[in-house]
C-alpha cells in the first residue's frame, strides 16, 4: 500500500538491516532480531508460546520465550531472551503465552 506507514518488524529491521545466522548447537538463545527475520522470510508463528522463567539469588527474573516456527514441512523451535521487541511482538499478535516447567523444558542441539 502506497505511503502506508512502515510496519513493526520493517522499522526494527532497519535499525539492524544485517542477517544474522544462528544455531541451537552454538548459541542456547537467539537474538530478537532472528525472530523478526524469520517472520519477514514468511515463517508462520504459532499463537500459543512458551514462557520459561530463570529466577537469579531469587529476586531477579530473566525470561526466556519458546517460539515454534514452521514454513512449509519444516517445523523450528526457537527460544528468545525477553526484551521490549519481542514483548511488543507478543502483545502486536496478541499471542498466548503459557508458562513452562522448567523440568519440561527442552532444547533442540
Amino acid at each position: 500500500m502506497a505511503g502506508a506507514a512502515p510496519s513493526f518488524i520493517e522499522m526494527e529491521l532497519r535499525s539492524n538491516d544485517t542477517r544474522r545466522h544462528w544455531s541451537a548447537s552454538s548459541q542456547r538463545y537467539a537474538p530478537a532480531d532472528v525472530l523478526l527475520q524469520r517472520l519477514v522470510d514468511e515463517w508462520n508463528i504459532s499463537p500459543v508460546i512458551g514462557l520459561e522463567e530463570h529466577w537469579h539469588a531469587g529476586v531477579r527474573r530473566v525470561d526466556v520465550y519458546h517460539f515454534e516456527l514452521t514454513k512449509g514441512e519444516v517445523i523450528e523451535m526457537l527460544p528468545v531472551q525477553s526484551n521490549p521487541v519481542v514483548r511488543r511482538l507478543i502483545q502486536q499478535r496478541d499471542l498466548k503465552v503459557v508458562l513452562l516447567k522448567r523440568d519440561k523444558v527442552t532444547t533442540h542441539v
